[in-house]
C-alpha cells in the first residue's frame, strides 16, 4: 500500500505487523514515537513533585525504593519490565496489528491518575496509573492482539510502589513467627533453648532474630520471581494465582530453615560462624535454592496430569517407531 493511501485511511482501519513499522509513513511513525518520547520525558525528567526527593516520578521512585524500607527490589522492576517488553515484542512482531481508538480511553484513564498525583503530590497514584498508560498506548497503536502481551509487564510495575505501613505489619509478624517456629522446632529436637521476645538463648549465647532476619526482603524478592514464573509457565489463570500465592509460605519455610541452621551451628559450638559468615551467605546458598525448588515442585504438581499424558504419548510414539523399524528391517 502506498504512503498516500495509508495516510488517508483512519488509524483504526490500518493493519501491519511490528516488523513492518519501519515501512509506515514518516508522519505516523513520528506521531507514535513522538508520543512515546513525551511520556518518557514526563516520567524521567518533568519535575512534577517539587516538594519531594527526586522531583520527577522516576527520581522519587528510585529514592523511595531503598534498603531502609525493604523495598530495594523496586529499583530492579524497570529492568525486568524492559526484558519482558522485549520478550513480548519477539512473540508479536509477526502478529497483524490493528490500531484501536479504545486504547485512547485506557491511556487517558492512566493519565488521569498522573494528573491527580501531581495535584495531590502523591507519586504513588501516578505509579498506579502507569500500567494503564502502557496498555492504552500499545492498544491505540497496535490493537488488543498485541496489547494483551504487555498486560502482565505493565502491572508488574506495581512492584515498584512502596506501600506505607506494609513493612511494619509484615516485619513484626514475620519476626515473631520465625522466632517462635525456630524455638519450638529446636525444643522438639532436644535443644536447650530459652525464648525471650525475639531473642533465643542457646549454649550460653544469645541469638537475636532481628528485623532484617524476618524474611521480608526475601519474601518481596520471591514474590516477584513467583509472579514472573507463574505468568510464563502456566496457561490457566487459577494455576497462575495458586503458584503466585505459594511464594508466601515458601518464603517462610526457606527463611525458617536458614535461621534454624544457625541454631544448629550454635548448638555444636559454631555460633560465631553461624551468626557471621553463614548468616550472610545462607540466603544465596540455602534460602533461594529451597524456595525456587518449592516453586518448581508446586508447578510440577499443578501440571502432573499434563506432564504424565505427554510422557505416555511420547512412550507410545517411540514404541510405534521401534515396531515400524523392526518390521521394515
Amino acid at each position: 500500500m502506498s504512503d498516500s493511501k495509508r495516510l488517508a485511511e483512519p488509524l483504526d482501519k490500518q493493519s501491519f505487523t511490528l516488523s513492518e513499522i519501519k515501512n509506515l509513513p514518516v508522519p505516523i511513525r513520528a506521531l507514535g514515537f513522538g508520543a512515546l518520547a513525551i511520556l518518557t520525558l514526563i516520567f524521567f525528567v518533568y519535575p512534577a513533585y517539587p516538594t519531594v526527593v527526586g522531583k520527577s516520578l522516576a527520581g522519587w521512585t528510585w529514592h523511595a525504593c531503598n534498603p531502609a524500607n525493604n523495598f530495594l527490589h523496586g529499583r530492579f522492576v524497570p529492568v525486568a519490565f524492559g526484558v519482558m517488553l522485549w520478550m513480548a515484542y519477539q512473540r508479536t512482531k509477526d502478529v497483524v496489528a490493528k490500531p484501536s481508538y479504545l486504547g485512547l480511553v485506557i491511556l487517558l484513564f492512566g493519565m488521569f491518575f498522573f494528573l491527580i498525583s501531581i495535584r495531590t503530590i502523591q507519586p504513588r497514584l501516578a505509579l498506579i496509573g502507569a500500567p494503564f498508560i502502557v496498555i492504552g498506548f500499545t492498544q491505540y497503536l497496535f490493537g488488543f492482539s498485541i496489547a494483551r502481551h504487555v498486560i502482565f509487564p505493565a502491572f508488574f510495575l506495581w512492584f515498584s510502589i512502596p506501600v506505607p505501613g506494609l513493612e511494619a505489619i509484615l516485619t513484626g509478624n514475620l519476626q515473631t513467627l520465625i522466632t517462635k517456629s525456630c524455638y519450638h522446632a529446636g525444643v522438639f529436637f532436644g535443644m536447650d533453648l530459652v525464648n525471650t521476645g525475639s531473642d533465643i538463648d542457646i549454649a550460653g549465647s544469645s541469638m537475636k532474630v532481628a528485623e532484617g532476619c524476618s524474611g521480608i526482603r526475601s519474601l518481596m524478592a520471591l514474590t516477584m520471581i513467583a509472579a514472573i514464573y507463574a505468568n510464563y509457565t502456566q496457561k490457566v489463570l487459577w494455576k497462575r494465582a495458586l503458584l503466585f500465592a505459594s511464594a508466601f509460605p515458601l518464603a517462610i519455610i526457606g527463611n525458617f530453615m536458614r535461621i534454624f541452621t544457625i541454631l544448629i551451628l550454635a548448638q555444636f559450638g559454631y555460633g560465631d560462624f553461624g551468626t557471621g559468615a553463614w548468616h550472610d551467605w545462607a540466603g544465596l546458598l540455602f534460602f533461594f535454592p529451597i524456595a525456587l525448588s518449592g516453586l518448581y515442585l508446586v508447578d510440577y504438581l499443578l501440571n502432573f496430569k499434563t506432564r504424565r499424558s505427554k510422557r505416555v504419548k511420547r512412550t507410545i510414539k517411540t514404541s510405534r517407531t521401534v515396531v515400524k523399524e523392526k518390521a521394515t528391517s
